[in-house]
């Protein structure tokens, strides 16, 4: 566990490094980078990732709830109705909300486009977290659902909370107008130019430049690096793990500032918010003992476990390494 600790360590201090480099040079150059990268028109590629690009977030959501499906029994008995009805909510919320960012993103797309693929993506996800959970204690799967519940969640509150009132206009609408003037610092709140634009007929979205949720969401692939955790033959490919969340995060952000929709400082600033809530959520779940345990004796009941093992020898056999 102390190899991990410091594997992670290492990881998120790197990353975190890198990111903050990024939004240093986004707060002294936005808005060249931005002329730069943006041609004035939308790109397919743009596009596509505009649609799909938060489906980690939203697939591992879903997959989180498959997982509490699978384990459900394994927790106290007066629980497992409740994670039944709730596993079945958080799939279907998230599958929801999958569907309804992509066709808000993307409005040419045809819903049933939007579904198919959120659907297959997420089953995949899920059907891959079975099976690397399908020899794992029950406090392991529970461990990663808290941390990736705890991430995904946050991310999308607190980007949404920074987003709607900070009012920092977006680059497409800067080129449209040909008016620089518009553009502010990410550390400057933009409400009395959007109150302004608003008032004259402008759409409330082109103000919605700071944080990137795209970028925050596709971030949460981040916690691939929690993989290993969950089977032996990904340990000790944690980098590996991190290294695919952090492509695919690359991917999208670039495509947010080549849309015009963000600026090297909101994708930036985004990506870093994952990574404190990604840093914090481990950090809880895996390393603080005091309040893991808290959880984990709120949803496990050893006495019940084992009444149940003893009238069941096969299942005593599968998990007796539940509770420890």
């Amino acid at each position: 566990m102390n190899k991990l600790k410091m594997t992670y360590m290492r990881s998120a201090r790197n990353t975190g490094l890198a990111l903050l480099a990024l939004l240093l040079i986004g707060t002294f150059a936005d808005l060249p980078i931005s002329r730069l990268l943006y041609p004035g028109r939308e790109s397919s590629i743009g596009q596509f990732f505009a649609a799909f690009g938060e489906l980690p977030c939203f697939a591992l959501m879903i997959g989180c709830g498959v997982l509490l499906l699978t384990i459900r029994t394994r927790l106290r008995k007066v629980l497992q109705l409740p994670a039944l009805i709730g596993s079945a909510l958080l799939i279907l919320a998230s599958l929801v909300l999958a569907v309804h960012e992509s066709v808000d993103n993307v409005p040419a797309m045809p819903t049933v486009v939007a579904l198919i693929v959120a659907f297959f993506v997420s089953a995949l996800t899920a059907a891959g977290l079975v099976f690397l959970t399908r020899a794992c204690p029950a406090k392991t799967v529970v461990r990663f659902v808290c941390t990736v519940l705890f991430v995904t969640v946050l991310t999308m509150l607190l980007v949404n909370i920074i987003k709607i009132p900070w009012g920092r206009v977006r680059m497409r609408l800067i080129v449209l107008t040909g008016n620089e003037s518009y553009y502010t610092p990410w550390w400057k709140a933009g409400t009395a130019l959007k109150k302004r634009l608003v008032a004259e007929g402008v759409s409330s979205d082109e103000f919605r430049s700071f944080p990137s949720g795209h970028t925050a969401c596709a971030a949460c692939a981040m916690l691939f690096v929690l993989f290993p955790t969950l089977s032996k033959r990904l340990r000790g490919r944690e980098r590996m793990c991190l290294g695919i969340g952090l492509f695919w995060t690359g991917v999208v952000a670039f495509t947010r500032i080549n849309m015009g929709a963000h600026f090297l400082s909101d994708v930036s600033f985004s990506a870093l918010l994952t990574l404190c809530l990604t840093a914090l959520g481990v950090y809880l779940f895996y390393f603080n003992k005091r309040v893991f345990n808290w959880v984990w004796d709120l949803l496990y009941d050893k006495q019940e476990q084992d009444a149940q093992n003893a009238e069941s020898p096969a299942a005593h056999a599968n998990r007796k390494s539940e509770g420890t």
